[in-house]
């Protein structure tokens, strides 16, 4: 008896209700709730709203529905008709019925069944001076308040049925916004309503970072005009008060997106849309990065800077440089630009956090992976052949190699040679600071590296110049490291030692850099590094 006098007074609470247009001339509707195959939904929780009906921030709930009646043990129930269009919800556990309905006629119900629930994720778009949002469905009482960031969550969404959603405004619970839905059972789903907007915070140490600043570059972009300027990146946008960015949604790219605060930073290369489904940005404390770029024959200085970054310097006249304040644990490419507005060379970085060490440069010259145009073979004049000549891939290092064939001069075989290389630069370069020359090799006969300033001029004048190596014996089976310091180029062109002639006189401009090869028939190269210049 006490079981109906509770539902009987839940029963009267509710026709007195605005929830509902009941009242006098409504009828008594008789329906049955099932779940599954047959099976009744004893005690399921029905609720009767208007069709428009929305929820009041005063009755915000996470229940889908708060029951105004609830089904017998056999899953019949019973409500007073409102007038006009009406939404029915019956719940029963994570199993759900919803559906529109109107007064007209015959106003029995009948069986209804109720099958899973979903879950729906959503970013609402936060209106200018609002913290946050309400988020509702009409017809039902389900009324969640989003982040600041527009995130919510309505953990319990009937499927199968088209729902219309609604928005209030966090500062004065005006509609601002209405989106429609139809989930499928236990799916989780996700809408974004953020028209164009992309939304994140920064934080560091774990905790959210005010009003820093942000900079959106292409990640292949230059600065406009060359001068100094020690700051990473000019600002775009500032965050609010508790670190929240709020952005346009950016065209199809590659972009660097740089967070910034005195003394830590963000910054990656990333995509439109990874950039839409940014959540948080952690700044870490800055590095450094100090090095040398050697300079083109007859510039006194050069350019150095970051692509995707504003920040500028310029070098000494050693090529000498230094970027203050660059982001860490990130790879970044540092490019040079010559006094002539030429871009010299770029190479990529990775600073660890906190750190300011001269990065002692060095740079791949050729590993026959990409660029070979400027790598020919040639022969002496006495009678020399080359066999073949190819760009192939090792199965032992995993990479492409250079391999050459070649038949020597037989009668004088002790001054035959064949050579291989490449053209370096027309106007020279300086490699004043050059520490040494890193190769592998293999093959059956001798090397040598030989650093030249060659032309037909300058040959036709006696002023071509010439700094080789040793002669070095090649193992046919296996690949050998070879590194030549810059004092082991004392051989000129005459194979007579005297070192200080011939480096110091061509160190300044060259041209070529060759690989002599005598005895033998074959050998491999690969790998060819030079240390202490950066070009």
């Amino acid at each position: 008896m006490k079981r109906l006098a509770c539902i009987i007074s839940v029963f009267m609470l509710w026709a007195c209700s605005d929830r509902v247009a009941g009242g006098p001339g409504s009828e008594t509707t008789n329906g049955i709730a099932y779940v599954g195959d047959g099976v009744v939904a004893s005690y399921a929780s029905v609720a009767v709203r208007k069709a428009d009906y929305t929820s009041t921030i005063d009755d915000a709930t996470n229940a889908l529905v708060v029951a105004d009646v609830y089904a017998d043990s056999m899953g019949r129930f019973s409500f007073d008709t409102p007038k006009g269009n009406y939404r029915l919800t019956v719940v029963h556990g994570n199993s759900a019925y919803t559906g529109l309905h109107a007064t007209k006629g015959d106003t029995s119900i009948g069986s209804v069944n109720l099958v899973p629930t979903a879950i729906l994720d959503g970013l609402a778009e936060v209106p200018d001076g609002c913290d946050f949002v309400w988020v509702g469905v009409r017809g039902m009482d389900e009324l969640v308040q989003s982040d600041s960031m527009g995130k919510f969550q309505l953990s319990q969404l009937p499927s199968n049925d088209s729902l219309q959603l609604y928005f209030l405004r966090g500062d004065d619970n005006r509609v601002y916004d209405k989106a429609t839905v139809k989930l499928a059972p236990n799916e989780t789903e996700s809408i974004d309503r953020r028209e164009g907007k992309v939304r994140f915070v920064a934080v560091a140490n774990g905790k959210a970072v005010p009003f820093a600043s942000l900079a959106i570059r292409k990640a292949d972009s230059r600065v406009d005009s060359l001068r100094v300027n020690n700051i990473v990146a000019k600002a775009d946008a500032y965050a609010d008060k508790n670190g929240l960015f709020t952005i346009d949604t950016l065209k199809s790219g590659n972009y660097r997106l740089t967070v910034m605060q005195p003394g830590a930073i963000y910054s990656k290369v990333l995509s439109a849309k990874q950039i839409a489904k940014l959540d948080t940005v952690k700044l870490q404390e800055t590095a450094n990065y100090m090095s040398r770029v050697t300079l083109h024959a007859g510039d006194d200085f050069a350019w150095v800077g970051v692509y995707g970054l504003d920040v500028l310097t310029k070098t000494n006249a050693e090529g000498v440089f230094s970027l203050p304040m660059l982001p860490s644990n990130d790879t970044l490419e540092i490019y040079v630009i010559s006094k002539k507005k030429k871009l010299y060379v770029t190479k990529p970085i990775v600073l660890s956090k906190g750190t300011a060490n001269f990065d002692y440069p060095s740079v791949v010259l050729q590993n026959f992976e990409k660029d070979t145009a400027n790598w020919y073979f040639s022969v002496d004049s006495a009678g020399s052949k080359i066999t073949y000549r190819g760009f192939e891939t090792d199965k032992s290092r995993k990479s492409k190699v250079f391999h050459g064939k070649y038949s020597l001069f037989a009668s004088n075989s002790y001054y035959a040679w064949v050579l291989s290389g490449m053209l370096l630069r027309g106007e020279g370069w300086n490699f004043s600071s050059l520490d040494s020359i890193s190769f592998d090799a293999k093959g059956s006969g001798q090397i040598r590296i030989s650093l030249e300033n060659w032309d037909r001029m300058s040959e036709e004048a006696g002023l071509s110049l010439k700094a080789s190596s040793e002669w070095k014996d090649l193992n046919p089976q296996k690949w050998t490291r070879y590194v030549i310091r810059y004092e082991d180029l004392c051989y000129n062109s005459q194979d007579v030692s005297n070192c200080f002639f011939a480096w110091n006189s061509l160190k300044d401009d060259v041209r070529q850099l060759n690989f002599f090869l005598r005895n033998g028939t074959e050998f491999y190269l690969d790998d060819i590094v030079l240390y202490g210049a950066f070009f």
